[in-house]
């Protein structure tokens, strides 16, 4: 009986060495609490899981860091700086190929001078052309009325019809003048954006 005891004295003495051994080989984790005080133990608690920990082995000596899990808003806000750089990026692309396209098409601020006076000039005679086509128009125009108001001094009134032609024609009228005022407008961006580039132009060749 006497051996008995001693045999499982030491069965029971070998098991906890093995538990000891084993526990110290997994490492000591350390984190902080929702106070903010340090704590240590075999296994991270559920509930601070996310917050990152340090690994100690058994000597004390730190080996591993996990680092906490990313909020949602960190998520979100590395989401923005990315699309930011990538906007960035675009439009810095955009400007070289800018800047390439104008130093292959023009050779000197004289061809910018003479395309930018091409442009606006084309767009003149458009304006020019409707003008004209106006004036024929409100000549027609000033025809249909006088003959309207013939009618009405003789008594007569005048039919539907003429009535609908001349409203007709004043639309056709403000049309045109719609039209050159949208051309006016088209003139003015040509020249701001050859200004633009006339600028770039000198600062790419180095004549500002």
């Amino acid at each position: 009986m006497g051996q008995y005891y001693r045999n499982l004295c030491q069965l029971l003495a070998l098991v906890l060495v093995s538990s000891i051994s084993l526990d110290a080989s997994a490492g000591i984790k350390c984190w902080t609490n929702k106070e903010g005080v340090r704590e240590c133990g075999n296994a991270v608690p559920a509930e601070y899981a996310q917050q990152g920990h340090t690994k100690f082995n058994a000597q004390g000596v730190a080996v591993g860091h996990r680092k906490r899990a990313k909020s949602q808003a960190e998520f979100a806000e590395e989401e923005r700086i990315k699309k930011q750089k990538a906007e960035e990026d675009r439009k810095r692309q955009e400007a070289e190929k800018a800047d390439r396209v104008l130093l292959d098409t023009f050779s000197s601020e004289d061809d910018l001078v003479f395309a930018r006076e091409g442009k606006v000039s084309a767009i003149e005679a458009q304006i020019q052309l409707t003008e004209s086509h106006i004036q024929k128009i409100q000549a027609n125009l000033d025809r249909m009325i006088v003959i309207a108001a013939d009618l009405e001094r003789s008594g007569q009134k005048p039919t539907e019809q003429p009535m609908a032609d001349i409203e007709k024609v004043r639309a056709q009228i403000a049309d045109n003048r719609s039209f050159i005022e949208t051309k006016r407008k088209e003139q003015e961006s040509v020249r701001q954006q050859y200004f633009a580039d006339i600028e770039r132009f000198r600062k790419l060749t180095g004549k500002e």
